[in-house]
């Protein structure tokens, strides 16, 4: 079983702030005022694709709107097309603008949603009427408890919450918390609730071991999602793997060599408070919710995903209006590295069990990619080739369902650098080989707003992709028995 420590001492900056904080009274204050916002509308956005013709054109879009929040247009997701295009989020008022100065710059663009709050209500909608659906067949066919034993109570309940709340929905973060619950209580010699710490918010970061074996010194896959809140397909497809791997437990015997050769760590949702502001207020909320003050204006959250402690803002040396440093921007990297409790508690428990975590996988969205490090350099890793390898090996596993393409590469080769990332630091601090950073679906017709009926169709060709990185894991004999290195 893994170590979960609130302090490891190998680095300085790390026993500078390796304890995380409890919510302050301010913060709890945030929160409860939050639950009264109205939630944000969309009406008239649109999703608009930019075809910048090079490199060069795509790296000065970026930057010229990049030094302000407040033009209405903003990059709707990270740069993922080897072709250099681009997808931006504009609003209704700045539509005709950014138009006119994508045709001064001779730029050929295509609108993706027309009208985003539609899609939103949509999701909203498809997700409420599934649920319905789940629990009025669930009460027609509840078993009577009472004529069960307590092992097959727990269970039914268990199968009876997930079927209702979890599998092919969008839940939210109590409801993903309490089913994890549920399988921990319901199979106690396969599953346990572990917390890392807690969120700006004071909520607890859990996830879930999973193991057949009681043997305590096996080596460990570590996955997360969520990191970014609006990429709702990560944390259901994270419930997807967690469910497999239970429900296979017994008979199917590939899931059976997994969980008795290796610790399987799942965190659904890596920034609860993000992923319920998400839910409650603005569906495209990306960021954590810590309060930071910027030049007498209160902003809120930082890119979780840009907060580690690994070339941190290393591309802001010499550009002090890049994007990591505008506070109120989607992309703000934090006033330093971890300064966030969720990065430094994901950074302390896999830092103190570095030794037995052989593979670290984020999961994310979208555009279909095997990001692999580094992200802060077009340089690769010097085992670059292992790790293309098992992404090549994993994308034709997961094609081969459904025929869903993915791309292989790093940051930089697909378009440019983005620095403090949790995949770059599981390799370059902690140094775990493997470190990986999937984008699911899709390639930008819904974007974030997948619609709930490809929760399983992802779900499962992201199984699939995860199954044949571990059987290639496996093949690397270093981390065993130190040859071949």
């Amino acid at each position: 079983m893994l170590v979960c420590r609130s302090c490891v001492h190998l680095s300085a900056v790390l026993l500078l702030t390796c304890c995380w904080s409890e919510p302050t009274s301010s913060s709890q204050a945030i929160r409860e005022s939050e639950e009264d916002l109205e939630p944000v509308d969309y009406s008239g956005y649109q999703v608009i694709r930019v075809h910048p013709g090079t490199r060069q054109e795509s790296l000065s879009l970026i930057r010229y709107y990049s030094e302000t929040t407040d033009a209405g247009v903003t990059l709707w997701t990270e740069p993922g097309k080897l072709d250099h295009s681009l997808d931006f989020l504009v609003s209704k008022k700045a539509r005709r603008a950014f138009q006119l100065l994508l045709s001064r710059r001779r730029l050929s663009f295509e609108v993706l949603i027309n009208d985003l709050q539609r899609l939103v209500d949509e999701q909203r909608e498809e997700s409420y009427k599934c649920r319905r659906r789940e629990e009025e067949r669930i009460a027609r066919n509840r078993p009577r408890f009472s004529q069960s034993r307590p092992g097959d109570r727990a269970e039914s309940i268990e199968r009876d919450f997930y079927n209702s709340k979890i599998a092919n929905q969008y839940a939210n973060y109590t409801e993903i918390s309490n089913w994890l619950k549920l399988v921990a209580r319901a199979y106690p010699d396969t599953s346990k609730i572990f917390e890392i710490g807690r969120s700006y918010y004071g909520q607890p970061l859990t996830g879930i071991r999973i193991t057949n074996s009681r043997n305590r010194r096996k080596p460990a896959v570590f996955i997360d999602a969520g990191i970014h809140a609006r990429e709702w397909i990560a944390h259901a497809t994270a419930n997807y793997i967690i469910n497999a791997l239970i429900t296979g437990r017994h008979d199917d015997l590939v899931i059976r060599g997994l969980l008795e050769e290796f610790e399987w760590y799942i965190m659904p949702s890596i920034n609860p408070d993000g992923y319920d502001y998400s839910h409650t207020t603005d569906r495209l909320w990306r960021k954590t919710r810590s309060r930071v003050q910027s030049h007498r204006r209160t902003c809120f959250g930082v890119d979780a995903n840009r907060n580690f402690d690994f070339h941190w803002q290393s591309e802001c040396e010499f550009n002090p209006r890049c994007r990591g440093r505008l506070a109120c921007g989607d992309v703000f990297s934090g006033s330093r590295p971890l300064s966030e409790p969720e990065t430094i508690a994901l950074t302390n428990f896999i830092l103190a069990n570095r030794n037995r975590i052989k593979m670290y996988l984020s999961l994310h969205s979208y555009s279909q990619l095997f990001l692999l490090p580094w992200g802060y350099t077009t340089e690769h890793s010097s085992d670059y080739d292992d790790l293309k390898n098992m992404s090549e090996k994993a994308a034709t596993a997961l094609t081969r369902l459904y025929d869903t393409n993915y791309s292989i590469g790093t940051p930089g080769e697909i378009l440019y650098q983005a620095t403090g990332g949790s995949f770059d630091w599981a390799k370059g601090v902690a140094g775990i080989k493997y470190s990986i950073t999937m984008e699911l679906r899709d390639t930008g017709s819904y974007g974030f707003l997948l619609p709930a009926q490809q929760i399983e169709p992802t779900g499962k060709e992201t199984w699939a992709a995860v199954k044949e990185m571990v059987k290639e894991l496996k093949k690397d004999t270093c981390w065993m028995t130190r040859t071949n290195c």
